[in-house]
């Protein structure tokens, strides 16, 4: 009886046969294992070649390092510890701490991350969607998982063996057109702020974030320092790419924002300003209620100023995150190649393409079926990556290939 021979994943090789037994159809494969005991385990197969896949397969499982069990708040301490040294944003961390509290409430019986086993994984996510969440919600719920087990728990720690989340594939759903804020649409959100308040500072804000399409909270956190040259300054330990961007104002906003720019933030006299305008009007409760500045509370008052805004008006409703992209789709227009934008805005440029580049498919197809009717003669300018620009409407370049986000 011929020997075969398993090499295991730190080069060690392992002797073994396989052998039938008298009325057993599949192959046993014998070998000696860690302990220098005789092991004889059936392969389940009866084919040879099959049997040998599985004879490694119950090889390397014997010879494979017995993991210690580690308990959940053991097991996220240490990961925590361990994003941290590698220096992880915590807005990063929180979002994974997040996620793993959301799969311990779903198996609450779980007493650790080895206790989740794909199967279980597999069921987290129908049971999500059948608690009414959106797909996108499970589709990242997913996905923080499958980098915390693989990357954090199996790799960094090694306190699992596998990961069971590697093979769940998310939910498929209709992804919305991305949402292009039309110079009539911004202007009214404009004017029914400065209607409201007689006050320049959050206008100023939202015309600041509309010109260079950065993100909310780069924009609350803008420091007075970093204004100057006629740029706005983001340091790279602000941005989400974590590589300084510079952006140039138009002279105007430049101006006023030099002029209205606090001691260390830039827009720091928010909250003295908003105290001053309830006071004025006789609310001095709600005077003394507003807080010293923060980018955070800043932030915050623009959101619910904007969401009262869609209430009261019943306006069409966009999200104060749409004017990045529309500034991203006014670059293409302009004929900036995406790779190039993609540089001025912090963006990797296949999510410029996937999410924010607005277009009207029925536009694009209008121009296709045109040029093809006519030869090839109708138009539009050339943008910066070859394709035809229509005047009006933004462009996306096609993706060579589509993918689930």
């Amino acid at each position: 009886m011929a020997s075969e021979v398993c090499e295991l994943p730190d080069g060690r090789r392992v002797r073994y046969f396989l052998k039938k037994r008298k009325g057993r159809p599949c192959y046993f494969a014998c070998f000696r294992g860690p302990d220098r005991k005789r092991h004889e385990s059936s392969t389940s197969e009866r084919n040879r070649k099959r049997a040998q896949e599985s004879a490694a397969a119950l090889i390397r499982t014997a010879f494979a390092p017995k993991l210690e069990f580690v308990e959940w708040d053991e097991a996220i301490d240490l990961a925590t510890r361990h994003m941290r040294a590698n220096n992880l944003r915590e807005t990063t961390i929180q979002q994974y701490e997040l996620a793993v509290s959301t799969l311990r409430k779903a198996f609450p019986q779980s007493e650790g991350p080895a206790d989740i086993t794909p199967a279980m994984a597999e069921e987290f996510k129908v049971a999500r969607l059948e608690q009414g969440r959106k797909p996108r919600t499970v589709e990242n719920d997913i996905g923080n998982l499958n980098i915390v087990y693989g990357h954090w728990f199996r790799d960094t720690l090694k306190i699992i063996a596998d990961n069971p989340f590697a093979d769940v594939e998310p939910p498929r759903y209709d992804k919305a057109p991305p949402r292009y804020i039309a110079q009539d649409e911004q202007q009214a959100l404009f004017n029914w702020l400065t209607e409201r308040w007689g006050w320049r500072l959050p206008v100023l804000f939202l015309e600041v974030k509309a010109a260079i399409g950065c993100r909310i909270g780069e924009l609350s956190a803008a420091q007075t320092v970093n204004l100057r040259d006629s740029r706005l300054y983001f340091p790279a330990d602000t941005t989400k790419g974590r590589e300084e961007r510079a952006c140039l104002l138009p002279a105007a906003l430049y101006d006023e924002l030099r002029a209205i720019a606090g001691p260390t933030y830039v827009f720091e006299r928010y909250s003295d300003q908003l105290r001053a305008i309830h006071a004025t009007r006789g609310h001095l409760l709600t005077a003394a209620a507003v807080q010293d500045f923060s980018p955070a509370r800043l932030k915050r008052w623009i959101q619910d100023e904007t969401r009262t805004y869609f209430d009261k008006t019943k306006a069409r409703k966009f999200k104060l995150h749409n004017f990045r992209g529309t500034a991203m789709s006014k670059a293409r227009i302009a004929g900036v190649a995406v790779d190039d934008a993609a540089v001025a805005f912090d963006c990797n440029p296949d999510t410029m393409r996937e999410h924010y580049l607005a277009f009207d498919r029925a536009k694009v197809a209008d121009r296709v079926f045109s040029q093809i009717q006519n030869g090839g003669a109708a138009g539009g300018a050339k943008n910066g990556n070859g394709g035809a620009v229509g005047a009006q409407e933004p462009v996306q370049k096609e993706k060579d290939s589509q993918q689930s986000p």
